[in-house]
């Protein structure tokens, strides 16, 4: 079993520890490892650096922190991580099922031909259905993109956000269709995260100022959460 996290220790004491997450890629086959949260001892931050120099050993992976906190986005950086800002909006469902845009059609995961979805990627969906996702896939012009959404609840109301797209366009252009989608479930919220400079019909600004950080060779414009605190931990 590989490891979930780094300690750091003074003398025989553990004084921090930076937990992490490992997968595979399922399109590239790379090793990613997900930073997913950290603590130091106040006493010990001067040496916070060296936590982040061993869980960053292997030169091989990519390496993602999708929820930075102020103090660890400067740190990443400094270790050669890209930064992307981007603002949190908030969609209510029931006037996107009118009024959303529907570019193309959504095809449960089981009915997806053979084939038009690589295997490796497939068993990630099927998993994440299993851990409570919403999986589902849009076919447009003869192609098929799939689309995972992690629920979470807030003060008794329930919301979705987006865990896995091959871009934020299938979202958008197909906001319409996924509404309805997740009423039937439901659940009246869509928590879509996008570019500071971007603009959504019908969205309301949430939080700006918020960044993720990634260490490698990425494809920028994939939003790719799975097997992240995201979905593990909820958060």
């Amino acid at each position: 079993m590989s490891s979930i996290g780094t300690f750091l220790m003074a003398d025989d004491n553990p004084v921090g520890i930076l937990l992490t997450i490992a997968k595979k890629d399922a399109q590239t086959g790379r090793k990613v490892v997900n930073l997913s949260s950290w603590y130091v001892e106040e006493g010990h931050r001067w040496s916070a650096a060296r936590l982040l120099m061993a869980a960053l050993s292997d030169k091989e992976a990519i390496y993602t922190d999708l929820s930075p906190t102020k103090a660890a986005a400067e740190i990443n950086a400094r270790f050669g991580f890209r930064t992307f800002g981007f603002k949190r909006l908030l969609l209510v469902l029931p006037w996107l099922a009118v009024v959303g845009p529907r570019k193309g059609h959504l095809v449960a995961l089981d009915a997806v031909p053979p084939g038009a979805i690589a295997e490796p990627l497939l068993r990630d969906l099927r998993r994440h259905r299993d851990l409570g996702c919403v999986v589902t896939v849009v076919e447009a012009g003869g192609r098929y993109h799939p689309v995972v959404l992690g629920m979470i609840r807030r003060r008794h109301v329930s919301a979705a956000r987006v865990i896995f797209a091959e871009s934020i366009e299938i979202v958008t252009d197909n906001l319409g269709a996924l509404a309805r989608l997740l009423l039937l479930r439901g659940v009246p919220l869509l928590v879509l995260e996008v570019e500071e400079d971007r603009s959504v019909p019908h969205a309301w600004v949430w939080k700006r100022g918020l960044c993720h950080q990634v260490k490698g060779d990425w494809d920028d414009s994939l939003i790719n959460e799975l097997y992240s605190e995201r979905v593990l931990l909820n958060v």
